[in-house]
């Protein structure tokens, strides 16, 4: 397999989302991301995305959820999401 090297670049990316994915919290494959560098925030913001979606909101750490700004406007959009059933 292809080793990503944390570039940009649409394949690049992708490769790299898909070596860090390796890893099984949220908290490492975002870390594990960022650490290839360079173009860092599209690089971990792809696995950050996937990782979100196969461990939901809860995998991400508590910790970095209390610092973002702004949750006063998409706690409730949040809420909503998370309150519709998928069946």
């Amino acid at each position: 397999m292809a080793e990503g090297k944390g570039r940009g670049y649409v394949i690049d990316a992708l490769r790299s989302a898909r070596m860090v994915m390796e890893n099984d919290s949220y908290e490492l494959v975002v870390k594990h991301a960022i650490s290839l560098g360079k173009d860092t925030d599209t690089t971990a913001c792809i696995p950050g995305g996937i990782a979100g979606i196969r461990g939901g909101v809860a995998a991400i750490p508590d910790r970095w959820r209390k610092q973002l700004r702004g949750q006063e406007i998409f706690q409730p959009l949040l809420d909503r999401l998370l309150s519709y059933s998928l069946g």
